[in-house]
């Protein structure tokens, strides 16, 4: 292994194999394959060891790829001004956000306007992903957008969902079934939670087939017996919010009421007017069966008061 000039004095002053460590481990960082092991490693390196000054830049750059000025910060702090990585310390505080003075050396200036030219991997993917649509490559598309779906769930849950609801929404523009970008959806976020993004993207555009879609999915929500009252309670007042405004089919309204009744009885007795308000609502009895009436206990006040509020906390929920 050829080392770099500055660190050849180090071959004579430490142990070899912890710096061919360290190499690794910078390399590790700043390729985007981080072996946790490698860094674990170099953790061990004392304080007063030659060597420090090297593990301390290397943490500085993973918080910069992980964009947390504040551990860059500390770590650029801790590299002695007299050290070889001191070099680096104005080009990381500037590229951080830490120093609004851009660093003087030619080849540090260099870098900086490489990186900010530099597009990152997300927005050429997205461009991918754009120009698929345009060429109507229905399967290249899903396969572009679902990549950047699932980068972004990690880090940015919510900007991952909506950037979910604009691919189903282009993919439904183009009379596309879905059912490539379904599957991807599904791996990333469960079935359950799949179906909930396709039935608030039907609900948002306000396409016809919502209260199919929500029907769908309030069903698997109900059968997986959730304990958490709030979400079936808000999930509810959509799906009803949808069944007022188009045609439903009596058995999927009584299937729901059923699963209702028997593990939710409290939220049935509790949203017993707005269920009735979804049965005899305009256009149900144009089918062939009749649902079957909801039972009628104490109607509780609240109820309306609940449903504004609930209703747009769920299209997002945390």
């Amino acid at each position: 292994m050829v080392f770099p000039k500055e660190l050849q004095p180090l071959l004579y002053t430490s142990d070899p194999e912890r710096i061919v460590t360290i190499l690794d481990a910078l390399e590790s960082v700043t390729n985007g394959m981080e072996n946790p092991g490698l860094l674990e490693q170099i953790k061990q390196i004392s304080i007063d060891s030659p060597l420090r000054p090297y593990v301390d830049l290397i943490f500085a750059l993973q918080a910069y790829y992980r964009k947390d000025p504040n551990t860059v910060d500390r770590f650029l702090k801790s590299i002695p001004d007299s050290t070889p990585p001191a070099r680096l310390k104005p080009l990381l505080s500037f590229l951080s956000g830490l120093s609004k003075n851009p660093p003087e050396g030619i080849v540090e200036k260099e870098i900086v306007k490489a990186i900010l030219n530099r597009k990152s991997h997300l927005e050429t993917a997205l461009e991918e992903a754009e120009l698929f649509l345009q060429q109507n490559h229905e399967e290249s598309f899903s396969d572009s957008i679902a990549y950047l779906i699932r980068e972004l769930y990690g880090k940015f849950p919510e900007s991952s969902k909506q950037l979910t609801l604009w691919a189903l929404e282009k993919a439904r523009e183009k009379g596309w079934e879905g059912i490539l970008l379904d599957g991807h959806l599904k791996m990333i976020f469960g079935d359950l939670e799949a179906h909930r993004l396709k039935a608030v993207s039907l609900f948002l555009s306000g396409h016809r087939g919502a209260f199919q879609a929500w029907s769908s999915f309030l069903m698997k929500l109900l059968l997986a017996g959730t304990t958490n009252v709030q979400v079936v309670e808000a999930s509810l007042l959509i799906w009803a919010y949808a069944g007022i405004q188009e045609q439903r089919d009596p058995q999927l309204l009584n299937g729901i009421l059923d699963v209702l009744e028997k593990k939710y009885p409290s939220v049935k007795e509790t949203y017993r007017k707005v269920l009735e308000d979804v049965i005899y609502s305009r256009g149900v009895h144009n089918h062939c069966s009749t649902p079957h009436p909801v039972s009628t206990p104490t109607t509780h006040a609240n109820s309306s008061r609940k449903k504004s509020s609930i209703v747009q906390l769920e299209l997002f929920p945390t």
